[in-house]
């Protein structure tokens, strides 16, 4: 019964060549090796005592590198065939996150009752009497806490109004 030692001494450069073919990255051949040799070292009793060791470790190796393979390509993207796709700006997801941002903290700066007429208002495109009806006051009153609400916001310091 050959150790794991003697066989890999006599079997990995073999081993490295085929994966190497099969893979036609260097790179990609010595991670799918490596992680098929972790395998291997953890069933190595088993494999040591079959007939063919060396067969039992190309498919092992083999496996791996489908496995990988099948990993790949759920994470793998397209790359778009047309420049003026490409070529084109895109709007930056920043801005928006600042905006949203800036939102957040003008609104948590109202009062309670203003902050729910306009989350209600805009959110929701509710009018004055259906407001009314939500928050217990008159339409009159919701129309005074909007107003206010948006004279707060627009005098509210920001350090960009753009």
């Amino acid at each position: 019964m050959e150790t794991l030692e003697e066989f890999l001494s006599a079997h990995l450069p073999e081993l490295g060549r085929f994966t190497g073919a099969m893979t036609g990255d260097p790179h990609l051949a010595e991670d799918i090796l490596s992680d098929a040799l972790v395998v291997v070292v953890s069933r190595w009793r088993r494999i040591s005592r079959a007939e063919h060791p060396l067969a039992y470790v190309r498919k092992i190796v083999v496996n791996t590198y489908l496995s990988d393979r099948r990993k790949a390509a759920r994470r793998r993207t397209e790359p778009v065939r047309e420049a003026a796709v490409l070529d084109r700006p895109v709007p930056d997801g920043g801005d928006d996150l600042v905006r949203r941002d800036q939102v957040a903290r003008l609104l948590a700066a109202l009062p309670p009752r203003q902050r729910a007429a306009v989350c209600l208002h805009y959110l929701y495109d509710m009018d004055d009497r259906q407001i009314a009806g939500l928050i217990g006051c008159t339409p009159a009153t919701v129309r005074s806490h909007l107003s206010q609400a948006r004279a707060a916001m627009r005098l509210a310091p920001t350090t960009d109004r753009s």
